[in-house]
């Protein structure tokens, strides 16, 4: 492990993903030929020098957030009731990062409200469920509190207002980077005080344990968009040939992008909360699409939860852009 520490937070605006490597149209069509007959070249990567990779949930959280332990000890030192807001792309381990800083400063972890709260919009009664907390505080997850539905927005539209305006006290909220894009579309004004790691480049993945050239390590954080999680899960399909990365067919149905939509924006759903997002799709109709899906290894099932597979999200937000649907920063 390097002693220089390579997570860095960052105003969400100065977020930029990392370019690839520079490649000639002749690199370009050698690699592909050696990969259409089965053969290795240049940038292949020796087992033995990746064996002790974490896997993509498990990779090394420490020094992350020692970074920011600091930013939240400096925000703390003021008297405002400020709400700042950290940026959680899909598999990042933003969320997980979050929990660590709060559990060492002390802080709550706020509990979502059910739908019945959020379809109710009862805010004051989800706020009287946390006891009534007077200290800092943790959302780690403000995809839990809408449903894009009729009636399901108008619980984050109350409460946003009430935490930008300091009603509920100091607090962090976690924000999956889609549900923020959603937000952003459907929000009148700009929120302050966003913020989100860094995108991971050749000298935070070496930081984690992968070991390869600097060209192989900056076509990877590219081709991750600087998501660590993603990173190494696309380095552990480059590893083991034996697996492939999901993709979905070319005629793919328009009723899987808005599933797929609908499940990023959510971070995941369970079948009912996913019937009431998507209302105008019949039940079996739905099912069939969720099992197909799950059979692409685009999804997976996590008992009533359905949710992108890491493996498959790469397909997927290229399958959505090409469907010009709304797609996050990141």
């Amino acid at each position: 492990m390097t002693d220089h520490n390579h997570w860095q937070l960052i105003q969400a605006v100065d977020f930029r993903c990392p370019a690839p490597p520079t490649v000639t149209r002749l690199q370009h069509g050698w690699r592909l030929m050696l990969r259409i007959f089965g053969l290795s070249g240049k940038d292949r990567v020796e087992q033995g020098d990746n064996t002790a990779l974490p896997g993509y949930r498990e990779f090394e959280r420490e020094r992350a957030a020692g970074v920011l332990d600091a930013y939240v000890t400096d925000w703390l030192e003021g008297d405002d009731k400020t709400v700042s807001f950290l940026l959680d792309p899909p598999f990042s381990g933003t969320a997980a990062i979050a929990r660590d800083c709060a559990w060492k400063q002390g802080w709550m972890i706020l509990t979502p409200p059910d739908i019945e709260l959020i379809r109710e919009v009862q805010v004051d009664k989800w706020w009287q469920q946390q006891r009534l907390y007077s200290g800092p505080w943790l959302i780690d997850n403000l995809a839990r509190y809408l449903l894009r539905s009729t009636d399901g927005l108008r619980f984050i539209r109350a409460l946003l207002p009430r935490l930008i305006q300091g009603e509920f006290g100091k607090g962090l909220v976690v924000c999956d980077s889609w549900t923020f894009a959603f937000l952003q579309r459907i929000w009148p004004l700009d929120l302050s005080r966003v913020y989100c790691f860094a995108p991971a480049g050749q000298e935070l993945l070496r930081q984690l344990g992968l070991k390869g050239s600097d060209r192989q390590l900056g076509r990877l954080a590219a081709q991750a968009r600087g998501n660590v999680g993603v990173a190494l899960a696309l380095w552990a399909c480059h590893l083991d040939k034996s697996r492939q990365l999901p993709e979905l067919p070319i005629d793919e149905e328009e009723s899987s992008a808005f599933i797929l939509f609908a499940l990023l924006l959510h971070r995941g759903l369970s079948g009912q909360a996913l019937q009431l997002v998507l209302p105008t799709m019949a039940p079996d109709q739905l099912n069939i699409q969720l099992l197909r899906l799950a059979q692409f290894g685009i999804i997976e099932r996590n008992k009533e939860h359905w949710r992108l597979s890491v493996y498959g999200y790469p397909a997927v937000r290229e399958f959505l852009g090409s469907r010009d649907y709304l797609l996050d920063g990141f």
